[in-house]
């Protein structure tokens, strides 16, 4: 059983903010940015050489309640065609709030993140597909492959950044500071740290022309307790749906779904959800929400047509199955085969002088190369693919597409014409081309 920390014990060591100091270097590192300006000419690398002197520093001005957060520099972000606002720490308040973010986030495990994987240490998107994975394999189990349906809701809320309330009385506030007390010896958390806490929670906003501001909506994306108050802000909520016996819940910071073998429990999820959303202060995302009725057959349900017939659910980036099995989502396979076809033409392009066979033995190799998770050169998101996928369709789908690119490119036939010439056992057992259901069993 993990035990809570006593934040405000942990925010007085030097050695708390050491740690946080070496893993924002590690981070610099992994993008080459370690000789790049952290505060005053002093590089990230000279912040992790002097991290004692700079840690104790830190850790004398919490403790003795002097530290106070700086202003954070408000600047956009323009990503997929959208314009966010983003923000920027000096860098001893990110040390302070990567410090605070870690240890909050192990005190709201002790307390409590039902269905919730986000941001959390050994928790990903993945094992949250995997959970429903599993949901749907032992629902199948128990009703066999033609039994009764499971009706799943996937749903979102609407702007959930930029919407959450974080003014004085926001019903974030009460969570945290039950959160930030719970290894508390004393019982309850000081003054000086609870401010320190909402400082950096709530920080102080420059914008470009030197104005300042706090907002009362919106958690200042770029800081680092951006992801704790995602997974803090609706508790009620999570905790509500899970108590529906026999449901599967899951969330990932604002997207969350509900799946059950019986409509009426998640009539009741709805209902529940609805009558928490206005005391948190949260909307949910109608346009984009998705009833499925989960299915061999992919039939709808017959008395709510809202629940439409699907053999599969996709969410957070894989599909899972009516059978239970895993692959990645349609558009991040597209991805990984485009990238391989793109390889292809390019090396098909090198070989025009040769025959037809010597072509497609020089593709075989070359494709063995990207599909060889050990090689440098191996296609981006191989690993994804074999860690992740157990449906050995797909694969076994992925192999074809891979292997008909071949021909097509050594052959100059279009579609699957090229076959004619250079069949798929040709390839696969004399020119060696490797089959990713095979890697995937071997695993």
């Amino acid at each position: 059983m993990v035990e809570p920390v006593d934040i405000e014990r942990r925010l007085a060591d030097p050695k708390t903010y050491e740690d946080a100091i070496l893993r924002i270097f590690s981070k610099k590192r992994r993008r080459g940015l370690v000789f790049g300006e952290a505060a005053g000419g002093v590089t990230y690398f000279g912040t992790a050489s002097q991290r004692r002197t700079l840690s104790r520093a830190i850790a004398r001005g919490v403790g003795s309640g002097r530290y106070r957060p700086q202003p954070v520099d408000l600047w956009m972000l323009e990503t997929k065609g959208k314009v966010r606002a983003a923000h920027t720490p000096a860098f001893s308040d990110h040390v302070v709030g990567s410090a605070l973010f870690q240890l909050l986030s192990h005190n709201a495990r002790c307390y409590g993140l039902p269905g919730v994987y986000s941001y959390l240490p050994g928790l990903t998107n993945v094992a949250a597909v995997r959970a429903l994975a599993g949901y749907v394999r032992a629902h199948r189990h128990r009703v066999g492959d033609k039994g009764p349906p499971l009706y799943v809701l996937q749903s979102d809320f609407e702007h959930y950044g930029d919407n959450l309330p974080v003014g004085p009385d926001a019903a974030l506030w009460p969570t945290l500071r039950a959160i930030a007390t719970l290894g508390s010896s004393k019982g309850r958390i000081g003054v000086h740290t609870w401010d320190l806490i909402t400082a950096l929670a709530r920080p102080i906003v420059r914008d470009e022309s030197g104005a300042q501001f706090t907002r009362r909506y919106g958690v200042a994306m770029g800081t680092p307790l951006v992801p704790v108050l995602g997974n803090l802000a609706v508790i009620p909520m999570d905790r509500a749906i899970v108590g529906i016996e026999g449901i599967f819940y899951a969330r990932y910071n604002d997207d969350f779904l509900i799946a059950h073998p019986d409509l009426a429990a998640l009539y009741e999820a709805d209902a529940r959800i609805d009558a928490l959303l206005d005391e948190l202060g949260v909307k949910r995302k109608l346009a984009k929400e998705l009833r499925t009725t989960l299915s061999a057959t992919g039939q709808p349900c017959a008395s709510d047509p809202a629940y439409r017939g699907r053999n599969r659910i996709d969410c957070l980036g894989m599909s899972v199955t009516h059978a239970g099995t895993m692959a990645l989502a349609p558009h991040r396979l597209r991805r990984l085969v485009g990238r391989i076809t793109t390889r292809l033409d390019a090396t098909g392009s090198a070989l025009s002088g040769m025959p037809a066979e010597e072509r497609a033995r020089q593709l075989v190799e070359a494709t063995n190369v990207m599909l060889d998770v050990t090689n440098p050169f191996a296609v981006s998101g191989l690993s994804a693919l074999l860690e992740t996928t157990t449906d050995r369709g797909v694969l076994k789908d992925v192999d074809f597409r891979i292997a008909r690119k071949i021909v097509q490119v050594a052959t100059g036939r279009p579609g699957v014409h090229g076959f004619r010439l250079l069949p798929c056992r040709t390839l696969r057992h004399q020119m060696g081309l490797v089959s990713l259901v095979q890697v995937r069993n071997l695993r």
